[in-house]
């Protein structure tokens, strides 16, 4: 066997036990929104399910929260994990903040899974900037999150 097939048995060999790895977290929750405008939060049960809570018009902890409870498959964690490693989440600071705003959206992301583990979060200020960031690497994170959940908003 030459090098290079070597090389592509260990990427492979990585990438799958990286995919067993992430059939579920031992901790996740995210949340999005502010005082004024729509809301979201998910974190993981003890059971393993997800409690999605969303507010249309402020933060979820307040009057009007709707919640469910929603099942995820391996195949969507394993799925969600790689597009964690495709936006590079796992080198994101701990703290965003952009001070000259005084009100505005507040985010947090937090996950452990397969060895790996990053909590972060923000006030109106995002993993490359403002929104929109150069790249994509947060709405991309949004859109992760809407997928986990079955297509539910995460915005």
């Amino acid at each position: 066997m030459n090098a290079w097939a070597k090389t592509l048995g260990a990427m492979l060999l990585a990438i799958s036990l990286q995919a067993q790895a992430c059939e579920r977290p031992e901790r996740f929750k995210a949340g999005i929104g502010g005082f004024f405008g729509p809301s979201y939060a998910v974190e993981l049960n003890e059971k393993g399910e997800l409690l999605y809570s969303r507010n249309a018009k402020t933060f979820v902890s307040a009057k009007g929260t709707v919640r469910e409870t929603v099942a995820v498959s391996p195949d969507a964690w394993r799925a969600f994990c790689g597009e964690l490693d495709a936006i590079g989440v796992w080198t994101w600071k701990p703290r965003y903040e952009n001070p000259k705003v005084r009100d505005g959206t507040q985010w947090h992301f937090e996950i452990a899974v397969g060895g790996k583990s990053i909590a972060s979060t923000g006030y109106n200020e995002y993993p490359g900037g403002t929104l929109p960031p150069d790249g994509d690497r947060f709405p991309r994170l949004l859109r992760a999150l809407s997928a986990l959940l079955g297509g539910r908003e995460f915005k």
